[in-house]
């Protein structure tokens, strides 16, 4: 079983031990059981988060995002600072869900928390061993493609936000459709990575700001 399958499962059996933790709570029983078993599945899944990538050596559980099992943003900005200095090339990606308010008005947000926690999964499958994805707040996440950049950046960007929309969201909720706006840049002359990020964030905002669903710059930029 690939470790994309295992994470995909070891996140939906966190999802339904949340649950019966919450419920667990609720009725007085079983708790310490049910949270040493979350436990259990969250250090799984730290170890198949560094095994994907070395720069993730040094991420501690409580920098993994419960909800969609990626790196959280203080975790996903430790890695980017170390790519950064060692001067290999990379891109950075920046991306958010559009209109995710309304997914959460319309529906309910127990289905905008599905929705993350499937993109979440989206993302893993979209990205090489070696390369990092971060949850970096909310509906925002960001990738890290370690050796890429320019139109193989943009490929990358491009599988991912077709990978998004072709998704079947009609199993979770009938009229539900998720799409993604992205945006990416390298190192270029920038002198810190968080130069390289604040580009990625004005690209994807340039992208939403452009009728979303796309990513910038596009090939042709």
């Amino acid at each position: 079983m690939s470790p994309e399958k295992l994470r995909d499962e070891d996140l939906r059996l966190a999802e339904l031990l949340e649950q019966a933790l919450t419920e667990a709570r609720a009725n007085g029983g079983y708790m310490l059981a049910l949270e040493q078993a979350l436990k259990l599945v969250q250090e799984r899944n730290l170890l198949l988060l560094k095994a994907r990538s070395s720069l993730l050596e040094s991420v501690a559980v409580e920098e993994v995002d419960e909800l969609t099992g990626l790196p959280n943003a203080s975790a996903f900005n430790q890695a980017l600072e170390q790519v950064f200095t060692s001067k290999e090339a990379f891109s950075v990606v920046a991306f958010d869900l559009d209109h995710f308010n309304q997914v959460n008005s319309q529906f309910s947000p127990g289905v905008g928390n599905e929705v993350l926690r499937r993109i979440g999964g989206l993302v893993g499958k979209s990205l090489r061993r070696g390369d990092v994805a971060g949850r970096l707040g909310g509906q925002t996440f960001g990738l890290i493609l370690r050796g890429t950049t320019g139109d193989r950046a943009y490929g990358v960007c491009e599988r991912l936000r077709m990978a998004v929309q072709k998704h079947d969201w009609n199993n979770l909720q009938e009229g539900l459709k998720v799409t993604i706006s992205l945006g990416y840049a390298d190192r270029g002359s920038y002198t810190s990575a968080q130069q390289v990020l604040d580009r990625a964030n004005r690209f994807q905002l340039e992208a939403k700001n452009s009728g979303r669903n796309q990513t910038f710059p596009g090939s042709y930029y």
